[in-house]
């Protein structure tokens, strides 16, 4: 069973390379790399979202966060402003270039899911979730939930 667990593992890393690589050739010649798309569409999704709160459902560091706004904003797709009642919440909103990015991106993960999960029925997707979750939940420690 363990070489097979390898190879499972291995088989997991090259869907995740490809999905990666896939992100980065159709999103980079907008100066945005893998993982800032989606972040793109969760901001579209929750105009005004707290900083705080996009590392929580990205499950990255505020710092993580802050570096990646910082490089959104510099090519004028995120803007950042101030909480009014706490100044020290840094709401994130997109700009018109930001949200046309989001909307491509959306259509991009739309597109790759399409083509992840062709021919697969209804009870295989939901076996899939549940073994996932399963995956998830055994990688899943006290010190994972904290960075």
């Amino acid at each position: 069973m363990g070489s097979d667990l390898k190879e499972l593992l291995g088989t997991l890393s090259e869907i995740m390379k490809y999905i990666h690589q896939r992100s980065y050739h159709t999103m980079n010649h907008k100066q945005v790399y893998p993982g800032q798309p989606k972040l793109l569409t969760l901001i579209k999704a929750n105009e005004g979202i707290t900083q705080k709160d996009l590392s929580e459902k990205n499950c990255v560091t505020p710092a993580t966060i802050t570096g990646v706004l910082s490089k959104l904003e510099a090519n004028h797709y995120v803007y950042r402003v101030p909480d009014e009642t706490d100044k020290r919440i840094l709401r994130v909103y997109l700009t018109p270039e930001g949200r046309e990015l989001a909307e491509h991106a959306e259509l991009f993960m739309a597109s790759l899911i399409e083509q992840l999960f062709a021919g697969f029925d209804g009870e295989e997707i939901q076996t899939l979730m549940a073994l996932s979750q399963k995956i998830k939940n055994n990688i899943i420690t006290p010190d994972t939930l904290k960075s």
